[in-house]
């Protein structure tokens, strides 16, 4: 039978507990992405600082619009290490066509309205309507809604922040009057 020697003395064991959290602390992650953060969206100016908040933690980041074009109703995916991280979708509808009607069949808890009723959001994502006739074939009005797809308490606010000038973006990309 082998002897595996005399329990350790209180002292050896407070050395090696704190040996243990020293060695934890310097192999824990980073603070920040282990990727660049873009300062877009699928190629629409995004506020990089907020994204960063958004995006989640990976090692790679890709961005992915599909084979749909801005004025078909574009619809951006970017993938971190291969995962859903945040999304944008863009779809175009007739004439008339108003924020609140873009709930209508979309049950959202916590929904809440900024901006004097410009945007809405919830837990997870944001959106807006803006009139943008004459750009595309599939109608005048866009809806944008942009999602967090593993959101935590912190996506709601974030994406308030970010959304603003992202749909201003949008808007202006598309070439929208007003």
């Amino acid at each position: 039978m082998r002897n595996w020697g005399s329990p350790l003395s209180p002292k050896k064991l407070i050395a090696a507990a704190l040996i243990s959290i020293s060695l934890t602390a310097c192999s824990s992650p980073k603070e920040g992405l282990s990727y660049p953060t873009p300062d877009n969206i699928c190629g629409i100016p995004a506020d990089k600082e907020v994204l960063e908040g958004l995006l989640h933690d990976g090692d790679e980041l890709e961005q992915n619009t599909g084979h749909f074009s801005l004025t078909e109703g574009q619809f951006c995916h970017m993938y971190v290490d291969g995962n859903d991280s945040v999304i944008s979708d863009a779809n175009w509808h007739e004439s008339g066509y108003s924020l609140r009607d873009y709930f209508w069949d979309y049950e959202v808890e916590g929904l809440r309205y900024f901006r004097g009723g410009k945007f809405a959001s919830w837990e997870s994502g944001v959106a807006t309507v803006i009139s943008c006739p004459g750009v595309s074939e599939e109608g005048d009005v866009l809806s944008i809604e942009v999602g967090d797809i593993r959101h935590n308490e912190k996506s709601q606010d974030l994406l308030e922040k970010l959304v603003p000038s992202y749909f201003d973006a949008y808007k202006k990309k598309l070439g929208c009057q007003s």
